[in-house]
């Protein structure tokens, strides 16, 4: 019996992949700020303007920014 595989799929799991070799050698600090950047950057690419709700119902852009 052969698994077909759905191209999206296919897809999703290649980008896994790279992303998975690209972090392999950084330290857990380092692969959160390089997700972190990735998606900062993907949305600004698209122009997405995420919020986030605080537990006292605040809004505040979402992902928040970095601290040094």
């Amino acid at each position: 019996m052969t698994l077909k595989i759905d191209k999206s799929l296919a897809e999703v799991l290649e980008w896994r992949a790279k992303s998975q070799k690209a972090i392999e050698s950084m330290s857990p600090e380092e692969q959160i700020a390089y997700i972190r950047q990735k998606a900062q950057d993907f949305m600004r690419r698209h122009n997405f303007k995420l919020m986030a709700t605080d537990s006292s119902g605040k809004k505040m852009p979402y992902p928040p920014p970095l601290h040094d």
